[in-house]
């Protein structure tokens, strides 16, 4: 197999216009050559910010509340459905009761 480029990204995705007396060389993409700092501090910044976010008592009870009251909700519809899914079922069987004797 003679493709050096055996799929869409890998490593890189180079343009089928690659000037040919540097085909041969390796290219770097211009996001990889201009991005490298930016996204390292990047990256730095948002695991600070998660680090902190994650040791914060204030932001741990704020989640904490917050998840208790979603639990409390989902409780609370699931009791709902089940009383519906009750009162279908007396229905049933009350119109199966009242057509039982036409039979």
């Amino acid at each position: 197999m003679n493709n050096k480029y055996p799929y869409y990204g890998y490593p890189y995705h180079m343009p089928h216009h690659v000037n040919p007396q540097v085909q041969g060389q390796v290219q770097e993409s211009a996001y990889k050559k201009k991005n490298t700092k930016t996204h390292f501090l990047m990256g730095a910044v948002a695991g600070a910010a998660v680090a902190y976010l994650l040791t914060n008592k204030t932001f741990q009870q704020g989640v904490a509340t917050t998840g208790e009251k979603a639990w409390s909700t989902v409780r609370g519809e699931v009791e709902e459905l089940k009383e519906r899914l009750e009162d279908t079922q007396a229905e049933l069987e009350y119109y199966r009761n009242l057509h039982k004797g036409e039979e």
